[in-house]
């Protein structure tokens, strides 16, 4: 299968002579992108030491990470349409010098405030890589390709989301909290050199930006059934994970009375689980195409919620109970993202960038609801998350089965895409 792709690939690159010059290393796009994350995850562990730092209440530190996320959410809407208008590059480049300045800001910080108005503007930066690593990769690969290139972007996302915690522990009890955003500074640095060495232009038209323009890019975005069901399915998805994230501390340290290094120690389980999904669409991407691996893998997880909801009932709730049904969602979650999200960027390609920040958005918006869903509801016991996790779970494979019954052309590749002209001049894969 890969290698009749690849075969079928050569006559677009030589109608587009530059295609082969504009893809750049799957390496680099993770990395843009992971740095992101490795910034998020690190400083979490430091909360508590931030708060005696600064001499402050444990709600004030919280804004550290949560203005964070939304600085993140503010860029998702913001770097696509300007990369559709000025290019994936110069937009990137810009981000990354962001993320520095908002970076070194912080690790100079004298006071909480600055702290935090470092935290966003490093959050801001760092969200052009989360955003244009996806567009970058829909911008030289067809629909599979792109998949699979999702898969191993998301594959490095989640091993930096793994260790990061671990990382930013040991780190600031070592050598003190401020060490973090010299290590960050560094890493950052890095990426913006091997940025600026490796990565062309990789956007093929220019698109208009001006407020009507955007508005009706993403009208256009929101009236299409096709875009809508792929991107509202990867954020169900989205969902029922960080629902997860959000309840299962509370559940060891309160109901099972257990330290927080047993939630570091198992959120490994479903993170390795991810990874392993991941593995899973990289191989099979083309043998049964986008809407196999996203139906497959929404029914896994729907599968994998319930299982989480009898185990806790009978025998009753444990460690395992939680964390070995979520490390099989998180399997099917990794064969399923890459696929929906691939298929998404494909709806229109054009302004694949505005495309991605757009469902990057809806991800943390009902990811965000997903978690006060939660709140609101009772809370002694496991059942309430494990509802809003099948609910979410169950609404994704609703959106993805209507999205498999989309006429052609506006659902799922349900088999590899062949023709070379298929591609519109992308290549099928490295």
């Amino acid at each position: 299968m890969v290698s009749v792709n690849i075969k079928a690939s050569a006559p677009s690159e030589k109608a587009d002579p530059g295609a082969a010059r504009r893809a750049p290393p799957l390496a680099l796009i993770a990395a843009t992108t992971a740095i992101g994350f490795c910034a998020l995850h690190m400083v979490v562990p430091t909360l508590p030491l931030l708060a005696r730092v600064f001499d402050r209440g444990a709600a004030e530190v919280q804004l550290v990470l949560t203005l964070y996320f939304l600085g993140i959410a503010a860029g998702q809407l913001i770097y696509g349409p300007v990369s559709d208008r000025f290019g994936r590059r110069p937009v990137l480049l810009a981000g990354l010098v962001l993320f520095l300045c908002g970076t070194a800001l912080c690790g100079c910080a004298p006071s909480l405030p600055v702290l935090i108005a470092g935290r966003v503007a490093q959050a801001v930066g760092a969200c052009a890589g989360l955003v244009l690593g996806r567009a970058i990769i829909r911008d030289v690969y067809d629909r599979d390709a792109s998949a699979r290139g999702l898969a191993l972007v998301m594959m490095t996302m989640t091993l930096a989301s793994a260790v990061s915690p671990a990382l930013g522990a040991y780190v600031s009890e070592w050598f003190g909290w401020r060490a973090l955003f010299v290590l960050l500074t560094v890493a950052g640095a890095a990426v913006l050199c091997w940025t600026m060495a490796r990565l062309a232009e990789t956007r093929r038209e220019p698109v208009a930006l001006n407020l009507v323009g955007i508005g009706r890019s993403y009208a256009l975005l929101a009236r299409s059934r096709a875009f809508m069901c792929f991107a509202l399915c990867t954020a169900f998805t989205s969902a029922s994970w960080f629902t997860f994230i959000a309840s299962a501390p509370h559940l060891l340290s309160e109901t099972l009375h257990q330290p927080p290094s047993t939630y570091g120690l198992m959120i490994l389980l479903p993170m390795g689980a991810y990874i392993v999904g991941n593995a899973g669409a990289v191989r099979f991407a083309h043998r049964f195409g986008s809407g196999g691996m996203v139906i497959g893998g929404v029914v896994a997880s729907l599968g994998a919620g319930v299982l989480m909801a009898a185990w806790c009932a009978f025998p009753g709730l444990s460690a395992w109970a939680l964390f070995v049904p979520m490390a099989l969602s998180a399997i099917g979650n990794g064969m399923s993202q890459p696929s929906a999200m691939a298929s998404g960027l494909s709806v229109f390609p054009r302004i694949a960038g505005t495309a991605s920040g757009f469902v990057g958005f809806l991800q943390m918006a009902l990811s965000s609801l997903g978690t006060m869903a939660v709140a609101i509801l009772p809370h002694e016991g496991p059942f309430a998350m494990a509802g809003v996790v099948i609910a979410t779970q169950a609404v994704a494979v609703l959106l993805g089965a209507m999205a498999l019954r989309l006429p052609a052309g506006g659902g799922l590749a349900t088999a590899p895409a062949r023709p070379a002209e298929a591609t519109g001049g992308r290549r099928a894969w490295p």
